[in-house]
Parts: structure tokens; sequence; C-alpha cells
């Protein structure tokens, strides 16, 4: 159970430094870089976060459940 939990919070890590240099990117290169690309980066980002954000409260929930059964 906190191995999901670990590894939940390591993908929210990665998704939030995707985020951080898609969003960097977009504030150096402007209308000259690939604003499609980066945008895309910035929603896959999104999407890990929010998957990951997920399994970690789920994995709290069960825990706590777990807890409650043997308690």
């Amino acid at each position: 159970m906190l191995k999901a939990i670990d590894e939940g919070v390591r993908g929210i890590n990665i998704g939030i430094d995707r985020l951080n240099r898609a969003a960097d990117r977009i504030a150096r290169e402007g209308a000259e870089g690939d604003i499609a690309g980066n945008f895309v980066e910035l929603i896959k980002a999104r999407q890990e976060v929010r998957a990951n954000v997920t399994s970690v409260r789920v994995a709290d929930e069960t825990f706590a459940t777990l807890i409650d059964i043997l308690a």
C-alpha cells in the first residue's frame, strides 16, 4: 500500500516537472516556438498528475479501510 502511495507521489512530481518544462518553453520561445506541441505537453502533464493523484487517493482509502478492518 505504501509503495503505491510512494509511486503515485513520484508520478505527481514527474508530471509537475513536465508541466514546468513545457511552461518554461512557452515562456522562452513564445510564438516563435512550438506552441501546439508545448500545449499538448501541458495537457499530458495535467493528466499525468490527475491520474497519480487518483492512485494516491485510492491507495490511501484502501489503506485506511484495511486499518479499520484490522482494528
